[in-house]
């Protein structure tokens, strides 16, 4: 069993070049690079496509013209399950029917790993959450914190090239976010690919991202994604 300390063929990168989408009245236009090791957060007003954007990278929504590249492979045209990309929603879509452990490990589980495989793995990551004894729990048990983790978990345990997260952390107080910020880095350094983080907090921003990506609106034209740092 592969190590979650262990990366793998490093480095990553995602690479968005001149993707296209009409969303309502008006284009998204967006090119950019993030590179392994850093955490990109895209910033813009609301509805300015930002959501939009993740969906369109993981394959969820299709693009009027343009390309996603991970690690030099262009997956444009790849469902979303052969894309390799970690997803962290907005409202966790944890699955109620399942355990913590079934939770965490349903990536491996879609990817026919061997059971005891999958739940050894499982139970390093739960353990290194420090939630190794809510393994039998249903997720509906969790506190919204403690559901976070597991929606993290979840999107790493498979070792995705890319972790795409919209909001995950507004629906937590603000010591909880504290936390999982540092939690989520931790997380990033021994998984260190490029992440892209959509958030409405500054204070989000500011703990977690390396690099700050904006929704700019170019003279009341299309909208066009900025790298500023």
């Amino acid at each position: 069993m592969t190590s979650v300390h262990e990366p793998e063929h490093l480095p990553r990168q995602l690479k968005v070049d001149g993707l296209s989408k009409r969303i309502g009245d008006f284009v998204l236009r967006a090119s950019f690079q993030i590179r392994a090791n850093e955490r990109a957060a895209l910033v813009g007003p609301s509805g300015s496509g930002k959501t939009t954007l993740l969906r369109l990278i993981a394959g969820l929504e299709n693009e009027d013209s343009g390309r996603i590249l991970l690690d030099g492979t262009d997956v444009t045209q790849l469902p979303p399950g052969a894309r390799s990309i970690g997803y962290v929603f907005q409202d966790q879509a944890l699955f109620p029917a399942l355990s913590v452990l079934e939770n965490v490990t349903f990536g491996l589980r879609v990817r026919r790993v061997p059971r005891r495989k999958r739940e050894l793995e499982g139970m390093v990551w739960l353990e290194r959450m420090g939630m190794a004894s809510h393994a039998s729990q249903s997720v509906m048990r969790l506190s919204g914190g403690e559901r976070q983790r597991i929606a993290f978990a979840r999107a790493l345990i498979w070792k995705p090239r890319l972790i795409l997260l919209d909001e995950p952390f507004s629906a937590l107080d603000r010591e909880m976010r504290g936390v999982l910020h540092r939690e989520l880095m931790e997380l990033h350094q021994a998984w260190p690919v490029p992440m892209l983080l959509v958030s409405h907090d500054e204070s989000d921003i500011s703990a977690v991202a390396t690099v700050r990506l904006e929704i700019k609106d170019e003279q009341e034209g299309p909208l066009h994604v900025h790298r500023v740092t």
